[in-house]
């Protein structure tokens, strides 16, 4: 890996801030702080100078706090919120900082809140009756086609797995409802317990059974 050092400048060549880094690290925009975020905000964009390339990050560090002590003595108003040397390839957060940054994610994530997740649910579901959404995901589905493996692994789930109800086999546990009526939640139950006794509207069901 090579490391370098590298200006950003505005649209009119001056400088404003000096980085440390990688070659794509010199043209990405992300994690940069607020300060310059706002200056590429006003100017709307920014330059790229790559300035040096060193064998170790450690050479890029030094370089990296001499420009910005350069430039601030000269009177350069710079972006940089520290004076250089601060990062480090491979840095790994300690088990504390990580549980404590879980945390507080996990309290400002408003989806942990039991009255937020109520309002998505329901506007969700409004959503997915709304006919163009439903049309929408109709299209996204046509067509395609599943991989092998998916398709034996639903043949598997009890929805679509084959079964006999008083002597007649279906393909399917949701086929078997639909034909004799019964939800197929209870038809499940009912094929997981083959000695069940059916009463009133059903005592004409006398056999329940998988087929493997």
């Amino acid at each position: 890996m090579q490391f370098l050092t590298y200006a950003h400048n505005k649209p009119n060549g001056s400088i404003f801030y000096i980085g440390k880094g990688t070659e794509p690290r010199a043209h990405s925009s992300a994690g940069r702080n607020i300060v310059w975020k706002r200056t590429v905000k006003k100017h709307n964009g920014f330059g790229v100078q790559i300035l040096a390339k060193w064998a170790t990050e450690q050479e890029a560090f030094d370089h990296e706090i001499f420009l910005i002590d350069t430039f601030r003595q000269m009177g350069v108003q710079l972006a940089n919120i520290a004076e250089g040397g601060m990062g480090s390839a491979g840095f790994r957060h300690t088990d504390k900082h990580k549980a404590s940054k879980r945390k507080m994610m996990f309290e400002r994530n408003p989806m942990s809140n039991p009255v937020m997740r109520e309002k998505q649910k329901l506007a969700l579901s409004a959503a997915m009756k709304r006919p163009e959404v439903r049309q929408r995901q109709s299209a996204a589905r046509i067509g395609k086609k599943l991989p092998k493996e998916h398709v034996e692994s639903l043949k598997n789930c009890h929805p679509m797995r084959a079964c006999a109800v008083n002597g007649v086999e279906y393909k399917s546990l949701m086929e078997a409802s639909r034909s004799i009526g019964v939800r197929h939640g209870t038809l499940y139950r009912w094929l997981n317990n083959p000695n069940v006794k059916h009463n009133g509207k059903y005592q004409h069901i006398t056999e329940c059974r998988w087929i493997a």
